[in-house]
């Protein structure tokens, strides 16, 4: 049976370190990509349900909040509630890592 990729954008990869919200507990993740509608996190230590609440901290500034939409092993799908900014999905993109780096410097 061939899958279906329900995504509804194009995921940017990334390899950031996120802090990760879930049943009233804070972690440390790693972003492995990241859409406007929602990202994939992995984050072996976080117990979590598909459907439960959560949040991850895009920027110091912005808590983007959804609901985990599926979970294999320590990774997990997180739907977004609201589309993030396109500048902050770039900002993680790593196509664009050598100009974040020019940016940080």
């Amino acid at each position: 049976m061939d899958s279906i990729d329900r995504r509804k954008e194009a995921r940017s990869p990334t390899r950031d370190t996120v802090a990760f919200e879930v049943g009233g507990q804070s972690f440390d993740a790693t972003m492995r990509n990241l859409s406007q509608a929602g990202c994939m996190i992995e984050c072996s230590e976080a117990e979590a349900e598909i459907g439960q609440f959560c949040e991850v901290m895009l920027q110091p500034e912005f808590p983007a909040s959804g609901r985990i939409a599926w979970q294999l092993g320590g990774a997990l799908g997180i739907a977004f509630h609201q589309p993030v900014p396109i500048g902050i999905v770039r900002n993680y993109a790593l196509d664009d890592w050598m100009f974040r780096r020019m940016a940080n410097s």
